[in-house]
Formats: structure tokens, sequence, C-alpha cells
């Protein structure tokens, strides 16, 4: 990856919707050398697939809380499973201590948190602990950054 592809991605991580056209302008390189490179960047799975930014805002009944959870190590990849397949779950992250995982959960209400996620996970027989971070406002939340490591 050169800092074209850098630049490509900075771009797209920064708006999904940039034309080709409007990316060359700005990257001085035909839009058709944007296009290649794209396909080539989704190829080697350096892009993983392009999305939509929500606004939670508009939610009104939206309840975005991150949940740190330690699990017994037999039972850590059935949590992540559950974790990774779960609808209301939309980040987890394996982490070092003091938990084994974080997960990001965006809920209607605190109720909905207790019966679809708290009391699921409390189940497993290797869950140690889980505690809920309920967040209040918003204050930055971006989709990606494009950095290059030597």
């Amino acid at each position: 990856m050169d800092e074209i592809d850098s630049a490509i991605l900075r771009e797209l991580a920064r708006d999904g919707r940039i034309s080709m056209a409007e990316l060359g302008k700005i990257l001085d390189v035909a839009p058709s050398t944007v296009f290649k490179r794209i396909e080539k960047l989704k190829r080697s799975n350096v892009i993983e697939g392009f999305t939509i930014a929500i606004n939670p805002d508009y939610f009104a009944e939206s309840l975005i809380s991150f949940l740190t959870i330690t699990v017994a190590p037999h039972d850590k990849e059935r949590v992540a499973a559950f974790l990774a397949n779960h609808e209301c779950v939309l980040e987890v992250y394996e982490t070092l201590e003091p938990s084994d995982f974080i997960a990001k959960v965006v809920v209607p209400s605190i109720t909905d948190m207790k019966n679809e996620v708290l009391v699921p996970l409390s189940a497993f027989e290797g869950v140690r602990e889980i505690k809920p971070f309920i967040t209040v406002k918003r204050i930055k939340e971006q989709n990606g950054s494009v950095r290059l490591y030597d």
C-alpha cells in the first residue's frame, strides 16, 4: 500500500459516498485509477465493506452502553459467539486485563438491556462479571482512521 492508497482510504473514511471523479481531483489522479485501486483494496480485504453512519439522536429510544465482561477461559468462545451474533451488539473486542471483552450495545431501554443482553449473558456458566457503562451523550464517534506503520 502506498500513499495514494492511504489517501483514498482516508477520504473514503471521511465520506464513503465521494465520487471517483471528486476523489481523483483531490488526489490528482484519474478517476479510473481511483476505481482500480479501490477494487484492489476490496479484493485484498483492506476495505471490508461500505456502510452508513446513523445519528442516534434521531432515535429517542436508543440507549447506548458499553459492557465489560469477564469470562472463565473455558467459556470465552461461546460468549464471544453470543456477542458477535446478537442483534443489539454493534461492536465486540477481546481485551486484556481487567476484563476479557468490551461490547457496544444499543437497545431501546434499560429493561431491554437487562432482558435481551444481561440475563442471557449471565446464564453462561463461565461469565464471572458484567459491568455496564450507560452513555448519556455522544461526544465523538469516528468509524475509521488510516495510519500506516513501518
